[in-house]
C-alpha cells in the first residue's frame, strides 16, 4: 500500500530549496511568486530522499516510508534509497516488501557490505536460512570482525542442520565476545545435537555461570 507522501507545504522543503528560488526570483513580483512554488523536480526529490533516509537511520520507520515509498514508486536505481525503504519496510511489518527492496539492492551492488549485510540479517530474522547462508559467508570474510554477523551465520547453519560449520562460526563469535551466554548456549545445543553430550557439557555450565543460573 502506498502511503500518503509528505506534505507539499512542508516548509522545510522550501527552506531546503531557499537558494535554488533566489536564483529564480525575477525583477516581477508575479514571476517571483509563481517561481516559489515551482521547483525543480530533481530538488524535491533529493529533499525527500534525505529526509526519509534520515528518518530511517533514526529509527522513525513510519515516517521514513511516508517521505522513501513514493519516491521508489515513481522510479528510481537508487540502492541507499532501496537499503533505508527496505530496512523501513522490515521494521513496519512488511517484510516481504522490504526483503524484495533489500534483495534489488544487492542484485545493483553485490559488492556493497553494507547492503550485504542487512540482507542476510534480514533473511535469517525471516528464517529463509537457505538464502541467508552464502550471503553471511561473503559478508563475514569482508567484515571478520562483526560479531553478529557470525552468531547469525551459525544461528543460519545450525537451523539447516549444519552443526559442525555453526560451530566454528559460533566459535569464531565467540573469540570476539567471550562472555556472551547465548553463544556458549548455541554451541552446547550444536554439540548435544551431533550426540557430543561432553563437549556439550562445559560451554552448558558456562552459559549457565555467565547468565546466573548456577552451574
Amino acid at each position: 500500500m502506498v502511503r500518503k507522501s509528505a506534505d507539499w507545504g512542508d516548509i522545510g522543503l522550501y527552506a531546503h530549496c531557499g537558494l535554488s528560488i533566489v536564483q529564480r526570483l525575477g525583477s516581477n513580483l508575479v514571476d517571483a511568486f509563481r517561481s516559489t512554488f515551482s521547483l525543480d523536480e530533481d530538488i524535491r526529490r533529493t529533499y525527500y530522499r534525505d529526509k526519509g533516509i534520515a528518518h530511517a537511520k533514526a529509527g522513525r520507520y513510519e515516517t521514513a516510508v511516508a517521505a522513501l515509498e513514493p519516491l521508489w514508486t515513481e522510479g528510481t536505481d537508487d540502492n541507499q534509497l532501496a537499503l533505508h525503504l527496505g530496512i523501513a519496510y522490515v521494521k513496519t511489518g512488511a517484510a516481504e516488501q522490504g526483503l524484495k527492496l533489500l534483495e534489488a539492492a544487492h542484485r545493483a551492488a553485490p559488492d556493497d557490505v553494507k547492503i550485504a549485510t542487512v540482507l542476510g540479517l534480514t533473511y535469517v530474522q525471516a528464517r529463509q536460512h537457505e538464502l541467508a547462508v552464502p550471503v553471511l559467508i561473503k559478508v563475514a570474510e569482508a567484515n571478520p570482525l562483526n560479531f553478529n554477523v557470525r552468531f547469525r551465520l551459525g544461528v543460519a547453519l545450525d537451523n539447516l542442520g549444519r552443526f559442525a560449520q555453526a560451530i566454528d562460526s559460533f566459535k569464531i563469535a565467540l573469540g570476539l565476545r567471550p562472555d556472551e551466554g547465548k553463544v556458549h548456549r548455541a554451541i552446547a545445543y550444536c554439540y548435544e545435537q551431533m550426540g557430543q553430550h561432553d563437549e556439550a557439557l562445559p560451554y552448558f555450565k558456562k552459559a549457565n555461570e555467565l547468565d546466573g543460573s548456577g552451574v
